[in-house]
């Protein structure tokens, strides 16, 4: 007999194909569940941070400290509104209508004419760190801003010495959605193709269909391939479904080779429906592959991928741990293809270790389906 026949997978795989058709829910999940993952994610995800809400107390009242609140309001990222004295201000951060506060002390106007200049109070609500910087990034300018327009002196006279033209390239408007859409699709693959696999083939297990189709004289080569050659293609349909959303919904731009991102995406869908055949072969329970998908699967493609958080400022035991799963360089090549477009010359080492990760987890998954007939 031999050690692999097409014609023999092709029975398995068309039997497969039959399954699914017939399985509602397993469309749904394949298709309907990426749409649904990019549409609110894409929607709700926002790095820019933008009308925070801002209390503030002008014991001034003057002309100039009016300017002040003034260019808090037209920055567009802080929405001011006054309050009786400091004690209020206070109330309101504590209470979480607020997460800035402004203090304008008494003699402000006159102060800011003189060589030591005016200064006030501000407090930042630091629960949330995540927001910290841009919020400080937020006040520099429109400290700058605010002196310009308190001496009514146009910014474009200004006399800085050196001047900084700051261009940011890739993605010139800092547009937080050009960021995480693209790094969704690595999210969502991973999550679709691992689970399922994973479902799927337990199923087979808990019915016992999966010993009758040991009876026949296909070898475990061609099961495996039978199994789980419909859910690439449900996993590649459902990345297709993602990238024109990423595309035509949000206006995500696309710069690089359609050749590299197809490759990068099917090596990705490859190690991941790997992961979910070692699940299953191991587990053979649905409940149990479920939790072992979330731990194994989704958590570190979520955190250890660079989807929130960058890898670079990981510690390094955490940075060893990433580069153990698909993810972590997936999310470089769709992210690199969509807005930077290097040349494959540049990121080859990219496609091979993908390559080889998908290959050491498959060859694994043999072995391991192989021990639990035994």
């Amino acid at each position: 007999m031999k050690f692999f026949s097409w014609r023999r997978a092709n029975a398995i795989l068309s039997k497969e194909f039959k399954h699914i058709l017939r399985d509602p829910f397993t469309l749904m999940m394949a298709l309907m569940l990426p749409l649904l993952i990019v549409l609110i994610l894409g929607s709700s995800i926002e790095f820019n941070i933008k009308h925070i809400n801002m209390t503030y107390v002008d014991n001034d009242k003057t002309m100039s400290s009016r300017k002040l609140v003034e260019t808090f309001g037209s920055s567009g990222y802080f929405k001011p509104h006054d309050v009786i004295n400091p004690d209020s201000l206070f109330d309101d951060i504590v209470a979480g209508r607020a997460r800035v506060g402004l203090v304008i002390p008494p003699g402000f106007e006159k102060d800011v004419f003189t060589d030591n200049g005016a200064s006030v109070q501000i407090l930042v609500d630091g629960t949330e760190s995540s927001s910290i910087s841009s919020v400080s990034n937020y006040l520099m300018t429109i400290n700058r801003n605010s002196w310009f327009k308190i001496h009514d002196v146009p910014v474009a006279m200004a006399s800085e010495n050196p001047k900084y033209k700051i261009r940011y390239l890739f993605n010139p408007e800092l547009n937080s959605r050009w960021f995480a859409v693209p790094g969704l699709s690595a999210v969502i693959i991973a999550l679709v193709a691992i689970m399922l696999t994973t479902l799927t083939i337990c199923r087979e297990w808990e019915r016992g269909s999966m010993e009758m189709l040991l009876s026949t004289p296909a070898t475990r080569l061609e099961i495996i391939v039978g199994k789980v050659a419909p859910y690439a293609l449900l996993s590649f349909i459902g990345f297709l479904l993602v990238f024109f959303v990423a595309r035509i919904v949000f206006g995500v731009p696309f710069v690089g080779a359609y050749w590299q991102l197809v490759l990068g995406t099917l090596l990705f869908i490859l190690g991941y429906l790997a992961i979910g055949l070692l699940i299953s072969v191991s587990t053979k329970k649905q409940e149990v592959a479920i939790q072992y998908a979330a731990i194994i699967g989704l958590l570190p493609t979520v955190i250890l991928s660079g989807f929130v958080f960058p890898i670079e400022y990981m510690s390094r035991g955490y940075r060893i741990v990433s580069s153990l799963f698909p993810a972590r360089f997936y999310m470089d090549i769709t992210r690199d293809q969509f807005l930077k477009g290097s040349l494959f010359v540049d990121i080859w080492w990219l496609y091979v270790i993908l390559a080889c990760q998908a290959i050491v987890i498959i060859v694994f998954s043999v072995f391991r389906f192989k021990r639990s007939l035994e």
